[in-house]
Formats: C-alpha cells, sequence, structure tokens
C-alpha cells in the first residue's frame, strides 16, 4: 500500500479539501475509509485516513497510485493551498506490511510477545496502535481489504523477512496459507468491496 503522513495545524482542513469525507472528528488512534477525487469529480484513489496525533494523520492508500497521488497531494499544497500550514511526506518504502486475516487471526496473533493490546475492546475495527511486535518496532492496523478480520502488520523494510518467516512458522498449526492479488479480488469481491481500475474508473 502506499503511505503518507500529513502533518501541520492545517492537516485536517486540507485533507477534507482532498477527501469526501470529515476528517476532523476522527477520533485519535482511529481512521475513516473515504474517497479521493480529482478536480472534475473523477475518483483518483481510495483508502483510509488515520488521526495519529493531534495535527497528525497518516493516509494508507491503493498500491498502484502512489506516484499519482503523490503529484496530486503536491499539486494542491504546492500551488493552490499555499496559504495552509501542511507538511507531506511519503512513507510508502519505510513500512512494510504483511496481513494477517481470518476468523482466527487475534488468536493465532495472541501467540506472540508485543505490547498492543488486539482485544476488540482495546483495538476495535478502523483501529491503529503503535507498538512493538515480537521485538520489532511495528505499525498495526485493523483494516481489511478482504472483508475478513484482519490486522496490518507494517514493520521496516529490513523486518519484514523476519516478520514473514515467524508468521508463517507459527501459523502451521492454524492451516496459515500465504495468499495472493487474485485471491484478496475474490475475497473483496464477495463482500462487496470496490477497486480501482476494476469497479470504479473514470
Amino acid at each position: 500500500m502506499s503511505t503518507f503522513e500529513v502533518k501541520g495545524k492545517d492537516a485536517a482542513r486540507f485533507l477534507e479539501l482532498i477527501f469526501t469525507i470529515p476528517i476532523h472528528d476522527i477520533p485519535m488512534g482511529m481512521g475513516r475509509y473515504g474517497l479521493m477525487l480529482t478536480e472534475e469529480g473523477f475518483i483518483l484513489d481510495d483508502g483510509v485516513c488515520f488521526n495519529m496525533a493531534e495535527n497528525w494523520y497518516q493516509l494508507s492508500l491503493s498500491t498502484g497510485n502512489v506516484d499519482l497521488v503523490h503529484q496530486h497531494l503536491e499539486k494542491h499544497l504546492q500551488y493552490d493551498f499555499t496559504h495552509l500550514d501542511v507538511t507531506l511526506t511519503n512513507l510508502t518504502l519505510q513500512w512494510m506490511n504483511a496481513t494477517v486475516c481470518g476468523p482466527k487471526a487475534r488468536t493465532f496473533l495472541q501467540h506472540f510477545t508485543t505490547d498492543i493490546d488486539l482485544t476488540p475492546e482495546a483495538f476495535p475495527f478502523m483501529g491503529i496502535r503503535d507498538g512493538e511486535f515480537n521485538g520489532m518496532p511495528a505499525r498495526i492496523t485493523r483494516v481489511s481489504f478482504t472483508g475478513e478480520l484482519s490486522f496490518e502488520i507494517n514493520v521496516r523494510p529490513r523486518d519484514l523477512e523476519q516478520l514473514w518467516g515467524i508468521l508463517i512458522q507459527r501459523g502451521d498449526n492454524y492451516g496459515i496459507t500465504p495468499i495472493g492479488s487474485e485471491t484478496n479480488h475474490v475475497l473483496r469481491v464477495e463482500k462487496g468491496f470496490i477497486s480501482l481500475g476494476h469497479e470504479v474508473d473514470g
């Protein structure tokens, strides 16, 4: 996925000019799904905007549009909304992701050492949490492209191979199965989730 950090006292105002959703009232540690439109009203991208802290948001968007979205955001900041106090940072290459999906996902992950409370009460759907996962700095989100119970575990690029290895190794007792893009698309179609370039185009 593509990941952007938006900071500054006008961050929420800027994002509300970009997305079709209200941003200012997203609770801290939570996210909201929305669409990013072009000036013509076409859908450019979709994804989740997370409220990380005061005046600090993270955008988790689709993988294939990272350069186009980056150009779109920079264009608005540098030409259209120069009066806004906003800093944009592309974090796409700073986080690598492995997602654990399925009805047993939470039970499986609770066997690992982590300081993040994975219970439904502490970590609801659309939540985001920073902490450690099995000794690795991690940022975990409770969002789902497949419609199943999902935990997206984001780690530093140098830790991804280690993360993947322990998930596969310990997942053997759970019948864990790596899946790719085609399976993801079958699952999200069954749930009625849209995908840019498939159901949505200009």
